[in-house]
């Protein structure tokens, strides 16, 4: 009998209490998905713009985790990434470890927001995320952005964040960034914050974002603005058996 069966998101949805790392991935919906035999484990594909698989998304407990993903990994496209709950025992290549963050309710006040505004100064957001973020996952030009905030004073960009919302209903937001010489002064919390307002503004329900593990600074500035959900993963490449 098989460890795992092909199911719908809707039936993912409801066997993870409509989970918005599910909800909020790019082309989701359009499927493959599966579940493992006892229904704790899902499987997901996740795509970019181009409608392209880049991402097998898993969830759930991490042996039950890895069984499901070695049996469905060999249906999908070579190279993609595969995003597991920290822990789970696979053989990846590459390993990033990141936290998947999740808020259901508008943030606390905070003390810049008044100077944010949205951003079209590509060349100045590409400046200070080299600067600051080289790594950082979203980038001017990038499509999934669909648009920059930003914080600017005395002529220069002080800090930004990339609006990288996928799905209807859950706000996502990436490329998080302040100049070296503006911190201190609340610009990260107050550039996210004003994000997160008007993403809810807007008739999300959740605003989500991913967070290096190593971020110790970002990961307390979340909680603080209320970022409930805080889910432990990996990123990586799983070869194929030769």
């Amino acid at each position: 009998m098989p460890s795992w069966s092909p199911c719908s998101i809707p039936e993912l949805l409801d066997l993870t209490g409509h989970d918005p790392l599910i909800r909020g991935t790019r082309g989701a919906g359009r499927g493959p998905a599966w579940r493992g035999a006892g229904g704790r484990a899902v499987a997901f594909t996740g795509y970019d713009v181009e409608g392209r698989i880049r991402s097998l998304v898993a969830l759930g407990p991490p042996d039950e985790t890895a069984e499901l993903v070695a049996a469905v990994h060999g249906e999908l496209p070579e190279g993609i990434r595969v995003i597991v709950p920290r822990g789970t025992p696979l053989p990846l290549s590459r390993p990033s470890d990141w936290n998947f963050r999740a808020a259901y309710g508008t943030p606390p006040p905070q003390p810049a927001e008044a100077a944010v505004g949205w951003c079209d100064d590509e060349d100045a957001v590409t400046e200070l995320l080299t600067l600051v973020s080289p790594g950082t996952s979203a980038w001017p030009g990038d499509p999934k952005v669909r648009r920059w905030a930003g914080v600017r004073r005395d002529g220069r960009l002080l800090a930004c964040l990339a609006d990288t919302t996928a799905a209807d209903g859950v706000g996502h937001v990436s490329a998080i960034a302040v100049h070296p010489e503006a911190r201190g002064r609340g610009l990260g919390p107050s550039i996210t914050a004003w994000a997160m307002r008007r993403m809810f503004a807007a008739g999300c329900d959740v605003v989500t974002l991913g967070v290096y593990a190593d971020n110790a600074v970002g990961l307390r500035m979340y909680d603080r603005l209320g970022f409930t959900v805080d889910r432990a993963l990996t990123t990586g490449l799983m070869k194929r058996p030769a």
